[in-house]
């Protein structure tokens, strides 16, 4: 037996004034629509917002249902929407945002695997911003990095 360990580097900034301006405009769309999310039951609210390759930036914020289940993430209903109205524009960052904590909001593991297909499908990595209401907020490269044990098409093969 032998024991492996995964790393990965991010980068960290102390809060949002300090983070690089390229990722202020679509970190700030992210902060602005989870106000307008969907969470009476929870009342987590959730913004995510993406950045195209054209500069088109889009975003969408988490909608909950009694039945819990029938929720969306406010990633994958982003994403999806996207991938189906410009799917031959490449996206270039994706913030995930919420005004609940003050640290940075990690995606949950099916937006995980979710941000990772895109990645996949579009062949180029996606910068990924978490951030909370205020506090450090986190850079990443790559949804790899969020997923290293993660669930592609070669499992599909014979």
């Amino acid at each position: 037996m032998k024991k492996e360990k995964f790393s990965f580097e991010y980068t960290r900034f102390a809060n949002k004034a300090a983070l690089d301006p390229a990722f202020k405009t679509v970190v700030e769309s992210a902060d602005a629509i989870a106000l307008n999310a969907y969470a009476p039951y929870s009342n987590f609210k959730v913004g995510a917002a993406v950045e195209l390759e054209n500069g088109e930036i889009y975003s969408s914020s988490n909608q909950e249902n009694a039945a819990y289940p029938v929720g969306s993430c406010a990633e994958r209903g982003l994403l999806a929407y996207v991938n189906a109205n410009f799917p031959n524009i490449k996206i270039a960052k994706l913030a995930v945002s919420t005004p609940n904590i003050n640290y940075p909001l990690p995606p949950c593991g099916m937006c995980r695997q979710y941000i990772l297909e895109m990645e996949k499908k579009q062949n180029q990595n996606i910068n990924i911003v978490l951030s909370g209401n205020e506090g450090e907020v986190i850079l990443l490269d790559a949804a790899a990095d969020l997923l290293p044990l993660y669930f592609d098409e070669e499992f599909l093969q014979d």
